[in-house]
């Protein structure tokens, strides 16, 4: 089984993401939408921040339905237009990722290989562009905290940080993923133990404003093997891709 969860990393909060999942024609697809609720994570019964197979699914699909996802930015709205690289520092990193779903996929079975076919993305009207202490390929580098805000629209971005500079908006996924199972859980907590006993980066299951709070909350009943979304795995994730863009014209973009 098969459970779908997205969402959009530092482009901006409350962006909706158009997906279908490939396996029949899009003139035969059934519209499903799974909207962003509330101002942050913890409001919206529709989102989670934690990798766990006991995480219920918010919606169902088949194969071929094109699925409306609202998503919210890494760190749950944390930033806003009247932030500084100062506010940067203090960002809440149990909060990190805000992801929407699960999509439970009918007829999919474990091993199996889920396409997912990216058909538009629609941007909010603000952004982020951010360097995190400790956090990047680079962080030896640019060890101090760093901010960029943007205005977006579908045409590009701009910002005051960044007079007469104008970039091309193209949004892609940030995490996407499905529900690791009981044994990788298992596994990849182990693995990820091994390497921060070494000093490596890993981020070990931390309930602290862990969601859904039920599963992985502090007074979850597997709070000690919900995982973080930092880093890719094999079920996907926070893979940070900039090619997962939007595809081949499928179906409507969302408006």
């Amino acid at each position: 089984m098969y459970r779908l969860s997205p969402a959009v990393k530092s482009i901006g909060s409350g962006i909706v993401l158009a997906v279908a999942l490939l396996g029949v024609q899009c003139a035969v697809a059934a519209n499903i939408n799974i909207p962003k609720k509330g101002p942050h994570c913890v409001d919206d019964p529709n989102c989670h921040n934690r990798w766990h197979h006991d995480i219920k699914p918010v919606a169902t699909a088949k194969p071929g339905d094109v699925i409306t996802f609202g998503t919210r930015d890494a760190f749950d709205d944390g930033l806003t237009r009247q932030s500084s690289a100062k506010d940067v520092a203090g960002l809440n990193l149990n909060l990190v990722h805000p992801i929407t779903g699960p999509l439970f996929v009918e007829g999919s079975d474990a091993g199996d290989v889920l396409a997912v076919e990216l058909i538009d993305v629609n941007p909010d009207k603000f952004g982020y562009t951010i360097i995190v202490p400790g956090f990047g390929f680079l962080r030896d580098l640019f060890s101090d905290p760093f901010l960029v805000r943007w205005d977006l629209t579908r045409h590009g971005a701009t910002s005051p940080d960044l007079p007469g500079v104008k970039v091309k908006l193209d949004g892609f996924l940030g995490t996407v993923g499905v529900a690791p199972g009981p044994d990788q859980t298992v596994a990849w907590k182990k693995r990820e133990g091994d390497l921060a006993a070494v000093g490596g980066v890993a981020l070990p299951p931390q309930p602290t404003q862990a969601l859904p709070a039920d599963v992985c909350g502090e007074n979850g009943r597997a709070k000690d093997l919900c995982l973080r979304t930092i880093p890719p795995r094999e079920n996907g994730g926070n893979m940070d891709i900039k090619q997962m863009q939007v595809a081949r014209p499928c179906c409507s973009p969302v408006t």
